[in-house]
């Protein structure tokens, strides 16, 4: 549906659009009251929480994801 609206796109390379992805996942975050979240959404949300809670060890930050996939993009591991 997108792809037929902005046939733009399509022709972006893999690493422009993850970058994509990115902008519009911060947008997203920025109206973050204007996303609509299921009940489903909001239970999976707070299991996650607290199994944070009980081991945050085991997070991964957004940058560091991010810099792992950019990194295969641009010829890293």
């Amino acid at each position: 549906m997108i792809l037929e609206t902005i046939p733009e796109v399509a022709r972006l390379s893999a690493a422009q659009k993850l970058l994509l992805v990115s902008e519009l996942w911060d947008d997203l975050a920025a109206h973050s009251t204007e996303v609509p979240v299921s009940r489903e959404q909001i239970a999976e949300l707070d299991r996650r929480l607290e199994a944070h809670r009980r081991d945050p060890g085991q997070m991964t930050t957004w940058e560091a994801i991010r810099q792992r996939i950019l990194g295969r993009t641009r010829g890293g591991k």
